[in-house]
């Protein structure tokens, strides 16, 4: 069954698009701001309004909210007029999505929407849905209905989004967007000041102690009644953010799921999952809707020599190698990212599936919650169902090694689990560090891996996760007895940035969070691959900023073996997973083929073992060339 396209869901708040003092005026640069960033996103999406200036008063005036009165001639004039302000407002916004030559629709609520007897909504949806068919944008807004009582009353914004998310069959709503005047929500804290609520689960909504920002005409309810329908909307699984549309590109950032200053509502799943499951999903989704990558990618200053003149056909060009003693078709690597949960078990069948298709590498995230949790193995034991033939690495981190309570047969749960051809060990501290459940303390790695090591015969890897091994670091490792190593350096996903939204308001003792100073902390990549091959001739994963297969060009012609990819590969299943197909995954590791062939052809060097260590086909800039050089 195909799975439904995603749409978004845009509120543009009266009070953003009118002036509230000023009856039935327009801000018609903010009006136009707001159309200039929807069709830039070129994102599927439906919008709804407000009534600001338009609306408000003139419902208030003649008391339509309250349905019919003592003076209800007077009110069905009022009801008229009511609908005919905000038919003039919904003109203006209208015609501003034609002024840009782009077809959009307004939808008119008392000719969708019926009130009826226990206070809920019928509607008919059809024509939006054939509307978003088209290509067309469907506009709707707060505006009279009519009621099954022979009565009147007021729909707002709010409600008629809910119905949208609660009815529209033929489409998925992906998120809604609030733009208001404000960056979100804004709580009072306990010295009684005003703070912005950055993110927060919706059935803790009720915790929360509203900072008063002033009071507005309103008679839908104002700030209660949005969170009240807010909450409602989690409810349908749907995250909703509130950000300020008159900040520049906002509404743009949002849409596409990037970075901004707003509230985030997420919904509930205190229910559903434990701390570390939560812990799991946390690591998948932030990547993708926030900027965590880390700022800086010393790739860059890797420069591969042309070579003009290639003395060998394209199609000669022999990518495959071994991974101890394992066949591979090209020395690519999914490095490790999930499990321990439903997601995580599509997510990882997802990219077994193409790993065993391609014949490359595949890793899978931290097992520990497999040993806590024997109900979520499933997640994790399905890469070796769908992938019997490659290599697969499991996975465990230091600070489970480290416990004064770890054993080694739980170690060797974590082989079975998966069958895996290797084991790695993660070395995370400024991870732990910025987590407020992180494992801090280490001192029984040592002896505990000294048993792992007397106990096995498969490989054991150590990995870092975003911070890089330094030189001295390796030589250490070596004389413990690892068989090799994931650099794991500086230069992709920030675990310390991951961590700053997972930490709101986690660290309110401190005048700083912890993972957003530390963000930027680590060893480049580059650098890290170069000082750990100069203490080992053992097989080096080079993890840490790589996208495309130039990036693994780069990275062996300075030592390494296998090139690695989380971000890329984590965006790629995602698409997959909601598409419901299984394509995107496998056209990024096709992709990164074609790219690293097409660079050893430019190179002049027909396999992987004559790129490796090769000083004579690349630079390293001056910019790189500190971090190589002794103090």
């Amino acid at each position: 069954m195909k799975a439904k396209e995603e749409i978004l869901i845009v509120k543009l708040g009266g009070s953003l698009i009118t002036e509230k003092k000023v009856p039935y005026s327009v801000r018609q640069e903010v009006i136009t701001n707001c159309v200039d960033q929807i069709l830039k996103s070129k994102k599927k999406v439906i919008i709804v309004h407000g009534g600001g200036s338009f609306g408000h008063p003139t419902a208030k005036k003649y008391g339509i909210i309250g349905g019919p009165q003592e003076d209800e001639e007077k009110q069905i004039y009022g009801l008229a007029k009511t609908h005919a302000n905000m038919e003039k407002l919904d003109a203006y916004l209208r015609d501003e999505f034609l002024n840009h030559k782009f077809p959009a629709l307004s939808f008119q609520p008392s000719s969708i929407f019926l009130k009826i007897s226990n206070g809920n909504f019928t509607s008919f949806l059809n024509p939006i849905s054939v509307a978003l068919d088209f290509g067309i944008i469907p506009i709707l807004y707060g505006d009279i209905i009519l009621t099954n009582e022979e009565s009147f009353t007021i729909i707002s914004g709010d409600e008629i989004i809910y119905e949208l998310c609660k009815n529209l069959e033929s489409y998925s709503i992906a998120k809604v967007i609030f733009a208001t005047e404000e960056d979100g929500i804004f709580i009072t804290d306990e010295e009684g000041k005003s703070k912005l609520l950055a993110e927060i689960k919706a059935d803790e909504l009720d915790k929360i102690q509203l900072a008063d920002l002033g009071s507005k005409i309103d008679v839908t309810g104002g700030i209660s009644l949005k969170l009240a329908i807010i909450k409602k909307i989690t409810d349908l699984k749907i995250p909703v953010q509130v950000i300020n549309g008159l900040t520049p590109s906002n509404i743009l950032k949002s849409m596409e799921s990037k970075e901004l200053k707003c509230t985030t509502i997420l919904p509930s799943d205190s229910n559903i999952l434990d701390s570390n499951q939560k812990r799991k999903i946390d690591h998948l989704t932030i990547p993708l809707r926030y900027n965590v990558q880390h700022q800086k990618n010393y790739l860059k200053y890797i420069h591969l020599i042309h070579h003009a003149l290639p003395e060998i056909d394209l199609e000669d060009i022999d990518l495959s190698t071994n991974f101890f003693r394992k066949f591979i078709s090209a020395p690519i690597c999914i490095a490790a990212m999930t499990g321990g949960h439903e997601v995580s078990k599509k997510l990882n069948e997802i990219l077994a599936n193409a790993a065993q298709k391609e014949k490359i590498i595949m890793s899978v995230g931290s097992q520990r919650v497999g040993l806590e949790k024997p109900e979520t193995i499933g997640s994790f034991s399905v890469v070796r169902e769908v992938a019997p033939d490659i290599p697969i690495i499991g996975n465990l981190g230091i600070g489970q090694i480290s416990d004064k309570n770890f054993k080694t047969e739980d170690f060797i749960r974590c082989i079975e689990m998966i069958k895996a051809d290797a084991m790695a060990i993660h070395f995370n501290a400024l991870h732990e560090l910025s987590q407020k459940e992180g494992n801090i303390s280490f001192k029984q790695f040592e002896s505990n891996f000294l048993e792992i090591r007397k106990s096995t015969n498969i490989p054991l890897i150590a990995k870092e996760v975003g911070s890089g091994l330094n030189k001295e670091t390796a030589v250490k490792l070596e004389k413990l007895g690892f068989d090799g190593y994931d650099v794991g350096g500086m230069g992709g996903t920030s675990f310390a940035a991951i961590e700053s939204y997972r930490n709101v308001n986690d660290q309110e003792a401190l005048t700083r969070d912890t993972g957003t100073v530390f963000r930027e902390w680590g060893i480049p990549t580059p650098a890290s691959i170069l000082q750990l091959r100069e203490v080992s001739k053992k097989p080096i994963i080079a993890t840490g900023g790589l996208r495309t297969g130039i990036d693994i060009a780069k990275c062996i012609s300075l030592g390494a073996d296998i090139g690695g990819f989380a971000y890329p590969f984590l965006k790629a299943s995602w698409h997959d997973y909601q598409q419901n197909v299984n394509k995107h995954t496998l056209n990024e590791i096709q992709t990164l083929k074609s790219e690293l062939q097409s660079s050893l052809w430019l190179l002049n060097v027909k396999k992987i073992e004559d790129l490796k260590g090769n000083k004579q086909i690349r630079r390293i800039d001056e910019k790189l060339q500190i971090w190589l050089n002794k103090p």
